[in-house]
């Protein structure tokens, strides 16, 4: 007993109290950095050298995964000075309890800078992931079209932990609260957490379970999902899941943010779905 209190005491010394807050504040300079050298060499600083990017298959349910630098590396370098800039900024997001994994979401707009009229509004969305050298770097960068700007979006703040469910049991693996999901809409109701943010393409932000199930009821029916690869933190209380999805004639991909509830039950914080088009 005494070992493991000993143990859990050091785990604890090790973790970063302000991890959150140092994992946004990288955002925010990835962000600016942009303005500098231009998206491509951005993004290649700031992404981890095992970052990822989706690539969907060729039917909506099926994903594979490519390393995200060799994309960016086949990109030509910004001619500056920029004639457009990509803007972005946290609004909320987590880190996971041994401070090595987190997410973060907000508004984005690129912005033509001649004639400072906005060219794109969306959503992001990123997983963070602190290296060996204590920096953060980006591990999964995903993002969708919003008609609209998403004002107010800021300050930053926490995304609230969940609460307690009842659906699943204890100490169950991601795998299980996926394999759930894929079987029963209603258990994916049940899965979302009270605090949920949901973001689909060309529409705004959906946040709070109510507002997700009411708008889920009419319009994400007969959905159709495939997990392609899941992430956890070595605290085992964070964890990602990407996949594919079909519906009907639509397919897409799909990113949920899982955090574990004071029952120690896996719930949805967070989700994403991107159409192909």
């Amino acid at each position: 007993m005494m070992f493991a209190l000993w143990a859990f005491v050091a785990w604890l010394a090790q973790t970063d109290p302000q991890a959150l807050q140092r994992m946004a504040a990288t955002e925010r300079a990835f962000a600016a950095a942009t303005a500098e050298i231009g998206v491509r060499d951005a993004f290649l600083t700031f992404f981890a050298d095992d970052a990822i990017e989706i690539e969907p298959g060729p039917a909506g349910a099926q994903v594979t995964f490519g390393r995200a630098k060799d994309g960016l590396r086949n990109i030509a370098a910004a001619k500056l000075p920029l004639a457009t800039r990509l803007m972005w900024e946290p609004f909320t997001g987590q880190v996971s309890a041994d401070g090595t994994m987190g997410w973060l979401t907000g508004a984005s707009v690129n912005l033509n800078l001649l004639t400072r009229d906005v060219v794109r509004r969306g959503a992001y969305f990123s997983v963070w992931k602190r290296q060996p050298d204590g920096t953060w770097r980006v591990w999964l960068d995903e993002g969708i079209a919003l008609p609209a700007v998403w004002n107010d979006a800021s300050p930053f703040r926490v995304a609230p932990d969940p609460d307690p469910g009842t659906v699943g049991r204890s100490g169950e693996s991601i795998a299980d609260a996926e394999q759930s999901v894929a079987a029963s809409p209603e258990t994916w109701r049940g899965r979302l957490g009270a605090h949920v943010r949901f973001h689909r393409d060309e529409r705004m932000p959906f946040v709070d379970r109510e507002a997700v199930v009411a708008w889920a009821a009419n319009e994400w029916s007969g959905v159709r999902y495939t997990v392609g690869r899941t992430e956890l933190a070595a605290s085992g209380d964070l964890g990602i899941a990407i996949g594919g999805y079909e519906r009907q004639a639509e397919r897409g991909t799909w990113i949920r943010v899982w955090k574990r509830d004071l029952t120690n039950r896996w719930r949805i914080v967070f989700e994403t779905s991107k159409m192909i088009r």
